[in-house]
């Protein structure tokens, strides 16, 4: 099991992360936190099932099975206590892919949608993308907990606004939105006929303490929710990119689904698909394991920079493997820190690129613990360099 978490050299695999780490360090050694993808293998048993897949030889034509939708179902219903149906199902081929979809098909072109910064920064170019206005409710801060301001979203919605997309849990902050809050926001929607989106990719890396409320949930009481979730963020699986929309309603659910007949995706590819089935029948004492790596690896990251005296600041996690930490450090920005850390060999992400995070950096803790005793002990190389401690 301590194989498990290990990371791998992952350059000359076409790796976008560690690519991307190698150019901005300018071919230094380099140890990358930033893009959201784990540095180890997945599962042991969604490997050893695409292996016995491949050894079969054969990948011609391949539907999604007669068990596709029992085993999503049976996941819900196991890990979020959330009953849905076949037909709720549509199989995409990634989040992202879905989230422009759902924007493309049922809001207008110029509608205003609302984000809720910091947050993913994807969300912007794919909404902007669909020509549609970015529309930011900036989350609330308060004892080093952020919250959704519900007078500033009941506000948009009253004036008009009737999408929002919601993340959940939340990327880059942590958070694990609460069955109040989710309750809250439901109703707000409810009452003002917003059409809510919750982008659910994480929703499997929850640390201890903490459960997980899928919008879903709320299916019952209001019929304008679709939820977007995957197995691959949480299994590492994302290069074979398979998602599903949830969504109950069923106008919308037609809608949806006749866009990706016409777009000839409404069949993952065969791997992606043994992936996806293996990891929701049998992933869970791996995925049990990975939250506690990743717990250990928040805590140790905590304590390491508590030493320095509040120059860092990290966040609580409540969910997904990324680290929010404030740079509390005189004359340099966090942004310059990230350049700077560049040239040591650390590359992390910025957060003002996430809207909202301009004193703030990201830290993905999918990785061994011993990459990241290597990237912290560089990042006191460079305090020390520039007399910073």
């Amino acid at each position: 099991m301590s194989d498990w978490f290990k990371t791998l050299n992952r350059k000359n695999t076409d790796s976008i992360k560690w690519r991307l780490a190698e150019e901005k360090c300018q071919g230094r050694e380099c140890y990358t936190f930033s893009i959201a993808d784990s540095d180890y293998q997945t599962a042991p048993v969604i490997k050893k099932a695409l292996l016995d897949r491949v050894k079969h030889g054969a990948f011609g034509y391949a539907g999604r099975g007669e068990d596709y939708e029992d085993i999503i179902i049976s996941w819900y219903k196991k890990r979020y206590d959330v009953n849905i149906t076949k037909k709720s199902i549509i199989p995409v081929p990634t989040v992202l892919n879905a989230l422009s979809v759902v924007i493309d098909k049922l809001s207008n072109i110029n509608d205003d949608i609302i984000i809720q910064t910091p947050v993913y920064h994807v969300f912007k170019p794919v909404i902007e993308a669909n020509q549609r206005h970015v529309l930011e409710s900036p989350l609330g801060l308060e004892d080093l907990q952020y919250k959704m301001d519900f007078k500033h979203i009941e506000k948009l919605f009253k004036n008009g606004s009737k999408t929002f997309v919601l993340c959940n849990p939340h990327n880059p902050v942590g958070r694990v939105w609460t069955e109040k809050e989710l309750k809250t926001l439901v109703d707000l929607a409810k009452k003002y006929q917003v059409l809510l989106i919750s982008d659910e990719i994480h929703s499997d890396i929850i640390m201890p303490g903490y459960k997980f409320t899928s919008l879903g949930t709320y299916f019952h009481i209001y019929d304008k929710i679709i939820v977007i979730s995957a197995p691959t963020k949480v299994f590492n699986i994302a290069g074979l990119q398979i998602a599903q929309i949830i969504v109950e309603n069923e106008s919308i659910n037609e809608i949806l689904k006749d866009e990706y007949m016409r777009l000839h995706l409404t069949t993952p590819n065969l791997l992606a698909l043994t992936a996806l089935k293996t990891a929701y029948k049998d992933g869970f004492k791996w995925l049990k394991a990975q939250n506690k790596h990743i717990q250990a690896n928040y805590e140790y990251m905590k304590s390491y920079l508590h030493q320095y005296n509040n120059l860092f600041l990290v966040f609580p996690l409540e969910g997904t493997y990324l680290s929010w930490i404030k740079v509390n450090i005189k004359g340099l920005n966090a942004k310059d820190l990230v350049d700077e850390l560049m040239k040591y060999g650390v590359f992390l992400s910025e957060g003002d690129k996430f809207g909202n995070g301009e004193d703030f950096v990201r830290a993905s803790l999918a990785c061994s613990k011993e990459q990241l005793i290597t990237g912290l002990e560089k990042l006191t190389i460079y305090l020390r360099d520039k007399n910073i401690i």
